[in-house]
């Protein structure tokens, strides 16, 4: 059982015998039992430390107080009126504390004040009926008596008003729950005992409710403040509508108001009772005051809050133009309006590099900015509309200067941006179409498709759409069907005119001696009617599918199939092309190894062909993950070779950190090999590589004249036209038993 469990129990076992304690030993006893509260509270709070502290410190020294006035008035009988003021200073630290917890959970306001004061008249009205009128009217009573039962009555009243507040604004909790439950103890200790001494019934069964409630209260906050939950309720606001009007209660505070109106009068019958009505009277008349200025406010509330609504339902939260839905109902009016429509789509080319860097507030700063900028450079009858993410839209019915504007939305949005101190530059890509569409899926779909076509051509820039884009489109759509389905239904190797997948391969060759030292596994594509696709057509729309990983596992199972006899027979290895997916795929490696074990191709026949690009456009923690990778794989015989070498994108430390084995060198370079000062730029990279223990190869030999040059660098290996197309692994068979050699 939990600590603060075991002292709530103890608490309570105590306070029953407190009560049927002998009135002698009494006060001694109570004063033991509020003093063992007070340890425990303060042990509590400096275990668990809840913020803020100044909020139980208060609640706890209220407890210390009453301790201490007990313990005064018990050892000093002769003192104990004057003493007895100490109990009303329990009520400012307990009223001040639960301001300021109030105030934590939900900073105060005009309309929660009003609220407050609400609810602190309604309460006054049965009080001053039932309590204080009889008070100030029973003979008899001295001046100190009737002021501090007043003065009782009014703290009451402020610390109740400040408990609801805090009661309705706290998260439910067990520390929580303890926390309202002991100040609630207290005051209704407090009335109880009120009540019955106004009314006459004082004595024992005074001092036993006093008592009982008392100490009820203390080893409750004792209890809150040894909960470990008590470093949450500061910090634990419910979560209501502050806007909302407690309609409930506001009508039953205006019933009570007349209600304990007439009962007063009742009670008073006689000649003076109707100027015993005169207070009840005043505060139901200020009530009604409260609340027409609280029903006031909450009109002047929900209207803001529709009118707030009713904004965000068509504008974006974050920019403040027009939201998607509105974008798109202004759009259809003018189309509807037959009049053209003139519509751009502007991109923003990389941001999500920024979010990804700098984080999510910095890209809400460029976006700002970037809004900031279009907003200007739109006309007063154009309608900006932010789509989504860094996509923007502008329909403007200016259709003979669209061009113009899109052109100067380029042009502003690559000016820099200042975001958190720092300079960013960015670019933008924009779709241009205008004309009069049948919808408004039309419109956008042609803007998308110019946008798309301005990305393509480098981004930075703004593309008109075209028909032909259109056409581009749907050839691209079937043609990514078409790949799907040939992938999902696993027709490879058919012959043309079925349409599929298939292996070629084109021999690699000693440039010397023309014999097939090894072969490239190339794949190839014909659509259902026999049309051969080109790769650099149908391996993009693979990539940006999805399926390259598919294809690539069954080329490379492909390949090692036909390879192990070829191995056997002529030992020769053969040359499978990765791409950059199939690498940074975490299973990679299994995946290789898993297919030689399968095939039963051995290791050192197989050659993986990566392209220096996807090296070189790859982030450092990608390249060092395909490291390891690729290193795993040469520690089985699996040679690795860099396709495309000096396109471009050439990186010479890659060359000599990552396991490489083979460094093929593109056709670039060998068709202008038989140029002398070509030459000696060829002779460099051979040597380069060779210097790196690095086998060259060179692509794409067409002519004798390439061949000669190879030669006489001493290159190694060559493959191209010069020596054999690609072909299928039957005709490579058939070749292989006869090894080719170059045309004389």
């Amino acid at each position: 059982m939990r600590i603060w469990l075991w002292f709530l129990t103890c608490a309570a076992v105590a306070s029953a015998v407190a009560a049927a304690a002998h009135p002698e030993g009494f006060g001694v006893f109570w004063v033991a039992v509020q003093a063992a509260c007070f340890g425990a509270a303060v042990a509590g709070l400096r275990r668990h430390r809840p913020d803020p502290a100044a909020v139980y410190w208060l609640l706890v020294a209220g407890v210390g107080t009453s301790t201490v006035t007990t313990a005064v008035t018990t050892a000093a009988p002769a003192l104990s009126p004057e003493a007895e003021a100490g109990y009303l200073l329990c009520y400012p630290l307990t009223g001040v504390a639960l301001w300021l917890l109030a105030r934590r959970l939900r900073p105060w306001s005009s309309t929660r004040l009003l609220d407050a004061a609400i609810a602190l008249i309604g309460m006054a009205q049965p009080a001053w009926a039932f309590v204080l009128y009889p008070l100030l009217s029973r003979a008899g009573l001295d001046q100190a008596s009737t002021a501090g039962i007043t003065g009782l009555a009014v703290c009451d009243l402020l610390v109740v008003s400040m408990l609801l507040r805090v009661a309705f604004a706290v998260r439910p909790g067990v520390a929580s729950g303890l926390l309202i439950a002991s100040t609630a103890a207290m005051l209704l200790t407090d009335a109880c005992y009120v009540v019955m001494y106004v009314w006459g019934r004082g004595g024992a069964v005074v001092s036993s409710v006093t008592s009982v409630g008392w100490l009820t209260w203390s080893f409750l906050l004792a209890a809150a403040c040894l909960h470990p939950g008590i470093r949450d309720v500061g910090g634990s606001a419910r979560t209501t509508d502050e806007s909302a009007t407690p309609i409930g209660g506001f009508i039953a505070l205006a019933v009570l108001g007349p209600a304990v109106l007439i009962a007063d009068i009742a009670l008073h019958r006689g000649a003076g009772s109707w100027s015993h009505a005169l207070v009840p009277a005043a505060l139901t008349a200020v009530l009604m005051v409260l609340m027409v200025l609280r029903l006031g406010r909450a009109l002047r509330e929900r209207t803001s809050l529709q009118r707030e609504l009713a904004f965000r339902a068509q504008h974006d939260v974050l920019t403040g133009l027009a939201n998607r839905e509105e974008f798109r109902t202004r759009l259809q009016a003018g189309i509807a309006a037959e009049a053209g429509i003139g519509l751009l789509i502007v991109d923003l080319d990389g941001f999500k590099d920024v979010n990804d860097t700098l984080g999510h507030p910095a890209g809400d700063e460029l976006l700002l900015q970037a809004t900031a900028r279009l907003r200007a450079l739109a006309g007063p009858d154009d309608l900006l509309a932010r789509l989504g993410g860094d996509e923007f839209a502008v329909v403007s019915p200016d259709l003979a200067g669209l061009d113009d504007l899109a052109a100067r939305c380029v042009a502003d949005l690559a000016c820099p941006y200042l975001v958190d101190g720092r300079e960013l530059r960015l670019t933008a890509s924009v779709g241009v179409y205008s004309g009069s569409p049948a919808s408004t899926g039309e419109a956008l779909q042609n803007a998308d498709l110019a946008l798309y076509a301005a990305k393509d051509a480098g981004r930075n820039r703004a593309e008109r759409y075209d028909p032909k884009l259109r056409a581009a489109h749907l050839a691209h759509a079937a043609l990514a069907d078409q790949l799907r389905a040939a992938v999902d239904g696993t027709v490879a190797g058919t012959v043309a005119g079925t349409g599929g997948f298939a292996v070629h391969y084109q021999p690699v060759v000693d440039i010397h001696t023309g014999r097939v030292a090894a072969v490239e596994a190339l794949l190839r594509f014909t659509t259902p009617d026999g049309t051969a696709v080109s790769p650099a057509r149908f391996v993009p729309v693979a990539e940006e599918t999805g399926l390259i990983g598919r294809l690539g596992a069954w080329v490379l199972e492909r390949a090692c199939t036909d390879a192990r006899a070829w191995h056997a027979t002529h030992g020769i290895s053969v040359t499978v092309n990765v791409s950059g997916r199939q690498l940074r795929a975490p299973s990679f490696a299994d995946d290789v190894l898993a297919t030689l074990k399968r095939t039963g191709l051995p290791g050192a026949a197989l050659v993986l062909e990566i392209t220096e690009t996807v090296l070189v456009t790859a982030t450092v923690e990608e390249t060092e993950a395909v490291s390891r990778r690729l290193a795993r794989l040469r520690a089985h015989g699996i040679r690795i070779a860099i396709d495309d070498f000096g396109t471009g994108y050439s990186s010479l430390a890659y060359l000599r950190t990552l396991p490489i084995d083979v460094l093929k060198i593109d056709r670039a370079f060998v068709s202008r090999v038989a140029d002398r000062q070509e030459k000696a730029l060829f002779r460099a990279v051979v040597e380069l590589a060779r210097s790196l223990y690095l086998q060259p190869v060179a692509e794409g030999v067409e002519t004798d004249e390439q061949a000669a040059a190879l030669r006489e660098l001493d290159c190694g290996y060559a493959q191209g036209f010069l020596f054999a197309r690609p072909m299928p692994a039957p005709a490579l068979q058939t070749l292989l038993t006869t090894q080719l050699t170059p045309a004389p």
